[in-house]
């Protein structure tokens, strides 16, 4: 359940118990009072009256049956003709006359039955007489006792039903929110091994937070891991030349090189070394300014597809001068508009293409291959050598930092390229897939996906 509906049932119920226990004091006290006794449409029964019986005669009437207790109910009739003016007795109808005789006979047939009473009212205008009857068996809160152990029943239903509820979501709701407490000081800590649980199976706004917190653990750890691995790394690829130039110098300060022809290839020895260093160097710098935030500000909605024809041109002309054949094979039938960043997508298309160069022998061929997949709404890149090729084992691994596998392929330079150019390419929201077989050569795919 949304936690959003979590609260506003909260809310309801919350509310529900004291509107329950409200409208059990309305109720109770409208069925306790005397105003539900009172009997209504007196203009209309004055109209039927005989007698002309005023407003005042029947405001008097009124107030003595105001005076009665509940479940009363009564009569009015008319001493002189005899008239019933007003009745609640079944047996004494309204506008008919009863002789004293007549009236005796109905209270003695139904004296088994009712209590009865008599009162008489004299005013200016009229001699009557009010009677009055109350039941036997049937005491005058019978009522009362009939539809208040109901009424009691139904609200104490209403509002346990109620607070059950809301111990409930209160604790579904606590647990959630500990959960995410518990979660966030986890992290906090640097805690990061444990996998973050879902507090519920229905996903709501607390089951999308911890996706998101477990998400955010996972980067976390994969950036440490990262982090791991670029320290050894750096220490691995650093130390080589380090050792170099550190054994030259020493052999020079301690007299073992003493020879002028010596010194001088021990000293050209020690400025290539440190040339590579700094290249080093600057390779681990220019990575870690890769950022996909920062690449994203500085792409441009332009032409993917001239750029490629532009690029592969100018790939093919160097292919030349290194005595490989170069196929090219890019066909587009219309114009590709899609936003990249032109100076960094240029460094991925090179990267591919020096590998290409650097792995393959004089007139082996190297084709370049560029078209539009309508079905998949995306322009397809391809690089293909007919080079030495990499081995199976080392294809899921070659993009990853620093790695480099058995394969001689792999094995020189820092192993940094490739982690560069897919950084380059999933900021850019494209896709890069390799495909290779030993000894015959390798296949690198680019899809450019566009609206």
């Amino acid at each position: 359940m949304k936690l959003k509906k979590q609260f506003n049932l909260l809310a309801i119920f919350i509310t529900a118990i004291p509107l329950a226990c409200l409208l059990f004091v309305c109720i109770n006290m409208y069925l306790r009072s005397q105003k539900n006794l009172l009997l209504t449409g007196s203009d209309e029964v004055r109209a039927l009256d005989s007698s002309n019986m005023t407003k005042e005669d029947y405001n008097l009437f009124l107030k003595n049956v105001r005076l009665l207790p509940k479940d009363v109910e009564t009569a009015l009739i008319d001493n002189t003709t005899g008239l019933v003016i007003i009745s609640s007795i079944k047996e004494i109808p309204i506008n008919t006359y009863l002789s004293q005789f007549e009236l005796w006979m109905i209270m003695e047939g139904t004296s088994n039955k009712y209590f009865y009473q008599f009162t008489t009212l004299n005013t200016f205008t009229l001699n009557s007489m009010m009677i009055t009857r109350v039941p036997r068996k049937k005491s005058a809160t019978s009522r009362n006792q009939y539809y208040l152990p109901i009424l009691y029943t139904v609200v104490t239903l209403i509002v346990l039903i109620c607070i059950a509820i809301i111990i409930i979501l209160s604790g579904t709701i606590n647990r959630s929110i500990k959960m995410i407490e518990d979660t966030t000081q986890e992290l906090a800590n640097g805690n990061l091994g444990n996998k973050i649980p879902a507090v519920t199976k229905k996903p709501n706004e607390i089951t999308s937070i911890l996706e998101s917190l477990e998400k955010m653990r996972i980067s976390l750890v994969e950036a440490q891991n990262q982090k791991t691995k670029f320290i050894m790394g750096i220490s691995h690829d650093l130390r080589t030349p380090v050792a170099v130039i550190k054994g030259y110098t020493e052999a020079i300060t301690d007299g073992v090189i003493s020879e002028k022809e010596d010194v001088k290839n021990a000293t050209e020895l020690i400025t290539t070394k440190a040339k590579q260093l700094e290249n080093m160097i600057d390779t681990l710098i220019n990575f870690t300014k890769l950022n996909s935030t920062e690449i994203r500000e500085t792409m441009k909605t332009q032409s993917i597809t001239e750029f490629i024809s532009e690029i592969t041109r100018e790939e093919q002309t160097i292919g030349n001068v290194f005595n490989r054949t170069i196929v090219l094979n890019v066909n587009f039938d219309k114009e590709v508009l899609v936003p990249f960043d032109k100076q960094l997508v240029t460094r991925v298309f090179e990267n591919l293409f020096n590998n290409a160069l650097r792995y393959t022998r004089d007139n082996d061929t190297i084709t370049l291959e560029s078209y539009i997949d309508e079905e998949k709404r995306a322009v397809i890149y391809n690089i293909k050598d007919t080079g030495i090729g990499i081995d199976q084992k080392d294809l899921k691994n070659i993009f990853e930092l620093f790695y480099r596998g058995t394969d001689s392929r792999l094995e020189e330079g820092m192993g940094i390229g490739l982690s560069v150019v897919k950084n380059i390419i999933e900021t850019h929201c494209w896709n890069i897939s390799v495909d290779s077989v030993k000894g015959k050569g390798t296949c690198f795919t680019i899809t450019i996906p566009f609206k």
